[in-house]
């Protein structure tokens, strides 16, 4: 399995190309070699058909505080939001926010969910800023994400076996996510088995119920939360679970603390 032992910031641009036409030579000779000229109907000279470049169409645009993403299927904005709810009520805020919750496309959204600098007014206007899980949930140095995956219905109370492989046992529920390059798991995950809830909470959260998925982030390329965590790397857990209602003493450097949506750019 690929680990991620260190999480390096790509700073992901969109390169704009920029046409510029050439108005400054009148002599015959250019006109010979590259077609004449045509007049508009106010005198204004432009070139002819075959030398003359349309400016490209607009860049999609992302709302203030949302960072864009080109996808195989077009533009995308995404944005981190901190918050300690289960997945259902994370899920909500996005559709509140007119998203949902985000799949990872590839490496380069798993660094700006785990390591995107914030602006430089992100503490005064953090609405107004896109950064990264670590910054929306300082003072902790360590947390889950809730992001847009889910458990296919054939792998539902099954661990890893032929048909529910390490790959295909969940599935990007955002509609815009394609592929795995972004489906990283933690080592021996997805194993659907809540191995660390003690007896009090196994009620709640039984063996063989977790159904979605959470992204490790730290400031340090793995954490110790009775198991070892990498950050950048994705684990399954129980859907309903919260910061408040689940996590068992030793567990909680990797507890739920933010969610991550996205939704197409205008």
């Amino acid at each position: 399995m690929t680990r991620i032992s260190s999480i390096s910031l790509l700073l992901f641009c969109l390169s704009i190309t920029v046409y510029a036409g050439y108005y400054g030579d009148s002599s015959e000779e250019y006109n010979s070699r590259r077609g004449h000229r045509h007049h508009d109907s106010y005198g204004e000279r432009r070139y002819d058909d075959d030398n003359y470049h349309p400016r490209p169409p607009p860049k999609p645009r992302c709302d203030e505080g949302w960072k864009f993403f080109q996808r195989p299927n077009g533009g995308w904005c995404m944005k981190v939001f901190p918050g300690t709810l289960d997945q259902y009520s994370s899920e909500a805020q996005c559709v509140s926010q007119g998203a949902v919750l985000s799949g990872l496309q590839n490496v380069a959204e798993i660094n700006y969910v785990v390591c995107e600098p914030p602006g430089p007014s992100f503490q005064s206007s953090p609405k107004k800023n896109s950064a990264s899980a670590l910054a929306v949930i300082s003072p902790q140095v360590s947390g889950g994400v809730w992001i847009g995956a889910k458990r296919r219905a054939e792998c539902i109370g099954s661990g890893q076996t032929a048909m529910c492989t390490k790959t295909n046992t969940f599935y990007w529920t955002d509609n815009s996510t394609t592929g795995i390059d972004g489906m990283i798991f933690q080592q021996n995950e997805p194993n659907n088995g809540n191995k660390y809830v003690t007896s009090s909470f196994r009620a709640n959260f039984p063996r063989g119920n977790q159904n979605c998925a959470l992204l490790t982030v730290a400031h340090t390329p793995a954490i110790r939360a009775v198991s070892v965590y990498w950050s950048g790397q994705m684990d399954d857990i129980t859907c309903s679970t919260s910061a408040s209602s689940y996590w068992p003493s030793g567990t909680l450097p990797r507890a739920n603390r933010a969610y991550v949506c996205e939704k197409r750019a205008n």
